[in-house]
C-alpha cells in the first residue's frame, strides 16, 4: 500500500487553496470589469458634472426578452425602461431586449453592480442619445 508523502498532501492542499482564492477574486471583480463607465467621476448621489450642470449617467444593457428577466432586473431597479426589439448602441440580438437605466440617487452603484453581476448581463455602458 503507497502512502502520500506529507509534503505531496501539502502542495495538494496549498494548489487546491491558490485556486480557490483565484476563483474567488475573479468571480468578486468580474461584474465591475462589465460596467463600461467612468464610476470615479460620478458622485455618491449618481450624478456627474460642474455645479449648476451636475446630471446624471445614462446606461444601456442587454438581457434574455422574457418577462422573468424583466421581473429579475425591475427587481433591483425598479426604474429601469425595457425596449424588446431594439439593438441600441450595446447590440443587443433579436432575442435581447435593450435595457436603459441611470445613476441618479442613492445605492445608484449597488445596483448597476447587482446588474453586472447577472450572469446574462455582458456588459454595461454609458448611453449616449443623440
Amino acid at each position: 500500500m503507497r502512502s502520500s508523502s506529507p509534503s505531496v498532501t501539502g502542495r495538494a492542499w496549498t494548489f487546491r487553496f491558490v485556486c480557490l482564492l483565484a476563483a474567488l477574486v475573479l468571480g468578486c471583480s468580474r461584474p465591475v470589469a462589465k460596467i463600461q463607465l467612468d464610476l470615479d467621476s460620478i458622485e455618491p448621489d449618481g450624478l456627474r458634472g460642474a455645479a449648476g450642470g451636475r446630471v446624471s449617467v445614462a446606461y444601456e444593457l442587454c438581457v434574455p426578452a422574457t418577462q422573468q428577466v424583466y421581473v429579475e432586473v425591475r427587481r433591483i431597479e425598479p426604474a429601469l425602461e425595457i425596449h424588446e426589439g431594439s439593438a441600441g448602441r450595446v447590440g443587443c440580438a433579436p432575442n435581447q431586449a435593450l435595457v436603459l437605466g441611470t445613476t441618479n440617487g442613492i445605492g445608484w452603484r449597488a445596483k448597476l453592480e447587482q446588474l453586472a453581476a447577472l450572469p446574462y448581463v455582458a456588459e454595461i455602458r454609458e448611453a449616449h442619445f443623440e
